[in-house]
């Protein structure tokens, strides 16, 4: 007989765990739609022209999918300029916001960037004009 107590005992807290666990709500995180683009000065270019250069930011998301507060650098690029150019980009950024279930929620993302920052051509040699020679 306490057998048979123990067996329902164990069967009716494994079926309230179980219904416990439906009950929880699915959390998607927010995602970003559009990355405004990073607006380096000029000597910052040419300081990392060729590179690839990695930084971590942290941003809390809105349920509007817009940067809701400041935007942290979780990782350094090493250089204030560098970072600041990317925090004024994921600030400019549009996001989807995350859910749960069906209900837009605020939340926080971490976004590990790895920014190639591209040779500088100058605007007459990507156009294939010729330059003028000085007499």
């Amino acid at each position: 007989m306490r057998f048979i107590v123990v067996l329902m005992l164990l069967l009716t807290t494994g079926m309230s765990v179980s219904a416990l666990a439906k009950d929880k709500p699915q959390v998607t995180p927010p995602q970003i739609i559009t990355l405004a683009a990073i607006s380096l000065p000029q000597d910052v270019k040419e300081k990392y022209a060729e590179q690839t250069v990695a930084v971590k930011v942290k941003a809390t998301i809105s349920v509007y999918g817009t940067v809701d507060g400041e935007v942290k650098i979780i990782t350094s690029s090493g250089d204030a300029a560098f970072d600041n150019a990317v925090i004024e980009s994921i600030q400019k950024s549009v996001f989807s916001p995350a859910y749960s279930d069906t209900t837009a929620i605020s939340s926080s993302i971490l976004l590990p960037l790895h920014v190639k920052v591209e040779k500088i051509i100058p605007e007459e040699q990507a156009n294939g004009e010729a330059q003028p020679i000085a007499e």
